[in-house]
């Protein structure tokens, strides 16, 4: 089946975890085409002037504290779910990365659409064999990322939840990115 392209010139795309390698580059192409809100905790002064600077509206946010996400405007078309926290604190990873992407797509309900980008660490581990989408979960990264993995599944959990209850169409990829 032939995929339509989609015009996002006039578009309003929420980007979280806009200072991280993968999605910082997304940042800078969809900023030049589309109104582009840009989601991170922002702690350095000069992560939010880099994300500025590339023409996006930069929005201090917590996704662990969903009060914090009456920053985001409610005519959000597109969201592009980058954020992940990694702070080995099982309380706060489960709610940065499973809570709160459950409220980041409350408070975006009315989007066209919205990719949750997620992880192959979600997988149980297997060596070098391929996985499928349906092979087994696992604490694959505990070694190296203690809480990374379980909030990844979490969040993935979450996101299929909020997408059926709330009726938005929702994709979530799994990255299998070396840094």
């Amino acid at each position: 089946m032939p995929v339509t392209p989609v015009d996002l010139s006039n578009s309003k795309i929420l980007i979280t975890g806009p200072t991280g390698q993968v999605a910082l580059p997304v940042v800078e192409h969809f900023a030049k085409i589309a109104d582009v809100c840009a989601l991170a905790r922002f702690r350095k002064e000069e992560d939010r002037e880099r994300i500025a600077a590339l023409g996006a509206r930069v929005i201090p946010a917590d996704l662990a504290d969903a009060s914090s996400l009456e920053a985001v405007p409610e005519d959000i078309d597109y969201v592009l779910n980058f954020a992940v926290v990694k702070s080995g604190d099982f309380d706060y990873d489960l709610a940065a990365n499973g809570e709160g992407v459950g409220n980041l797509m409350m408070r975006c309900r009315q989007a066209k659409a919205f990719l949750h980008f997620s992880s192959t660490a979600v997988y149980e581990y297997a060596g070098h064999e391929p996985r499928a989408e349906d092979s087994p979960l696992g604490d694959n990264h505990r070694v190296m990322f203690p809480t990374y993995s379980i909030s990844k599944i979490a969040a993935e959990t979450v996101c299929r939840f909020v997408a059926h209850q709330q009726e938005i169409p929702t994709t979530i990829a799994r990255l299998s990115v070396p840094y």
